[in-house]
């Protein structure tokens, strides 16, 4: 992973976890745990920032995901973490490099004619599903409270998972929290899926990120669960919280122009304070928006 997803633990937000509750109706404060530990997956290279985020955040049997990938995607691993908070069972995936984006955008495009899910994704999550099937299946005979997590690729990946879970387990309550999710499947995924998760999936889109406008619906392929956006550099929660179930937003078709100009125009605003996050302002919002800071920022509330 590059400067630009990882994190020294001292930025890390020590209140992450201060508005966290298992109720099973969204929750901004549950949103905001779900982003740090969608961060923390893309530190798992970095055992001393796992080790000291584990403890700042008061998590237990912490387990790190990191798995070869032969996927239809240009990567070479799948990572993530596995972490217990008080009696929930965390499951929360690592995304994309943003110095790779414009190859991910690309590729999100791709897949088999015909599959239900994006092949990529599917592959991303099955090279890591028997450690996390083992610890959905003990969760699932303690009674704990199961989250499901991801940023970016990260979030696609929570979805298959979710999924798989769904059908190998028959796990049939799971809240599922993604940050910039691309589309993952296609109709005859997305409906059996939003069956079963539809009503506690959790779609969140910052600013002008351009993943979550791929693939393309031309394409068949849809969004699952409820949509909540706020504007670039905002707040979420900052008006109303209205989650859009059924919606598949943001539509690239419908503003196709300035998603792309948001790739190649004007600056990303920065989220962190130190010298790394400065060199992001260089960003176009499209890259820069979609940054796991970016998405942290704005589920921090006001002070």
């Amino acid at each position: 992973m590059s400067f630009l997803v990882e994190r020294p633990p001292e930025q890390y937000d020590r209140a992450a976890f201060s508005g966290f509750n298992t109720s099973n109706t969204f929750n901004l404060g549950t949103a905001r745990a779900m982003m740090w530990m969608s961060q923390l997956a893309y530190e798992t290279h970095v055992p001393a920032t796992i080790d000291a985020v584990s403890k700042l955040l008061q998590l237990s049997a912490v387990s790190v995901l990191s798995k070869p990938a032969v996927a239809a995607l240009p990567m070479t691993d799948t990572r993530g973490v596995i972490a217990r908070k008080d009696d929930a069972t965390i499951v929360a995936f690592a995304g994309t490099d943003p110095l790779h984006l414009l190859n991910w955008v690309s590729d999100f495009t791709l897949g088999r004619p015909h599959a239900a899910v994006h092949q990529g994704f599917q592959d991303a999550a099955a090279a890591v599903w028997n450690d996390v099937k083992d610890a959905l299946a003990a969760a699932l005979k303690a009674g704990s409270p199961i989250f499901i997590t991801g940023h970016s690729l990260g979030a696609a990946i929570a979805v298959v998972t979710a999924d798989l879970a769904r059908r190998e387990l028959q796990l049939g309550n799971a809240q599922v929290y993604l940050f910039g999710c691309p589309r993952v499947g296609r109709a005859d995924f997305v409906a059996p899926y939003n069956i079963t998760f539809g009503a506690t999936t959790y779609r969140l889109v910052h600013g002008e990120d351009i993943v979550p406008t791929v693939p393309p619906p031309l394409l068949g392929f849809h969004h699952v669960g409820g949509y909540l956006g706020c504007a670039s550099g905002a707040r979420f929660g900052a008006g109303p919280t209205q989650i859009a179930f059924g919606s598949d937003e943001p539509m690239a078709d419908a503003g196709l122009g300035a998603r792309l100009r948001g790739l190649f125009v004007g600056f990303s605003q920065n989220a962190r304070d130190d010298t790394l996050g400065e060199l992001t302002l260089a960003l176009p919002p499209g890259i820069g928006d979609h940054l796991p800071d970016r998405y942290c920022a704005a589920l921090t509330p006001a002070r």
